[in-house]
């Protein structure tokens, strides 16, 4: 009878269930059932091809859903996936599986999530082909066109979140955006026109004053005053830029800096309809500072 032939250590590893990545709320496993080219792995900006199947979602009670806003898990999702341009948290996860595998590689996965007491509150569990993995220039090689139109798609895609109410989802994007900007720089005015030059410079204004406005839904008024003076750098009569820049102010209750950027921003633009109202509703905080000043100086001089 013939003896049967054992796997090598190494390779019956593979096929074990593995962490993937793993938090306090979260843990990502895998399991390969067959294995690729570990040759071939996808990266940041790969554009992979796969077949997902056997998806069930369960909680304690049962089926439930996955999540409204998951484009992978989707009805309409069509098997493409580039890597590191999803915004929703599951499809981000699901991106980190991914990242493990190799081309040809199928695998069993599962995503639970917890809440603080450990208990798992939904579980996600799939099947994965990894069909087909397209190697993309590595960031640092990229031309400044290229990265140039990134940074426009991400910022795009921003405000798309933005008016869905999607918040960390766009400050996602919009620092992304920020980021392929700026490794374009330094500028070379040999290769690039001045007309683009401006052009870039407009979008970084645009992209300060939308991390500003997102830091602003989350009361982050340090690093919103921060980003609108980065913006107003750039470009130093920006009447977004001075009105949030404003609202950070009045949000930590200085509201005689905050009056100085409205008045600036008035100054700028006097139609400006936002700016009025902003300008009016700090009329009473400034005449209340005014009046215990001036009750201040009457104790101090009889």
């Amino acid at each position: 009878m013939a003896t049967p032939v054992k796997k090598p250590d190494s390779l019956s590893k593979m096929f074990n269930e593995r962490i993937v990545s793993t938090r306090s709320d979260r843990v990502i496993r895998k399991k390969a059932i067959k294995l690729g080219d570990y040759t071939l792995v996808p990266y940041e900006d790969s554009r992979c091809k796969i077949t997902l199947s056997d998806v069930q979602c369960s909680n304690a009670a049962g089926p439930c859903e996955i999540d409204p806003v998951s484009r992978i898990f989707s009805q309409s999702f069509d098997g493409n996936v580039l890597i590191g341009d999803s915004d929703s948290y599951i499809d981000k996860d699901f991106e980190l599986i991914l990242q493990q595998m190799c081309c040809g590689e199928v695998c069993e996965a599962s995503i639970a999530y917890k809440n603080g007491d450990g208990t798992v509150m939904k579980e996600i569990r799939c099947k994965i082909e990894l069909r087909e993995v397209t190697e993309e220039q590595l960031i640092s090689d990229w031309s400044w066109e290229r990265l140039y139109e990134a940074s426009v798609h991400h910022k795009e895609r921003g405000v798309d979140l933005i008016k869905q109410g999607r918040t960390a989802d766009a400050f996602r994007r919009f620092n992304k955006a920020l980021k392929m900007l700026i490794a374009i720089e330094p500028v070379d005015p040999k290769v690039v026109s001045e007309q683009v030059v401006k052009d870039m410079i407009e979008l970084k204004v645009k992209l300060y004053n939308n991390l500003a406005h997102c830091q602003l839904q989350y009361d982050e008024y340090e690093a919103a005053i921060e980003l609108c003076e980065k913006a107003l750098k750039f470009d130093p009569v920006n009447v977004k830029a001075l009105y949030r820049k404003c609202t950070a102010h009045s949000g930590l209750h200085m509201y005689e800096e905050a009056w100085k950027d409205i008045q600036e921003a008035l100054r700028i633009e006097p139609n400006d309809k936002a700016a009025q109202l902003k300008a009016n509703s700090l009329i009473p905080k400034i005449e209340k500072i005014n009046k215990d000043y001036t009750t201040v100086i009457k104790k101090m001089f009889g």
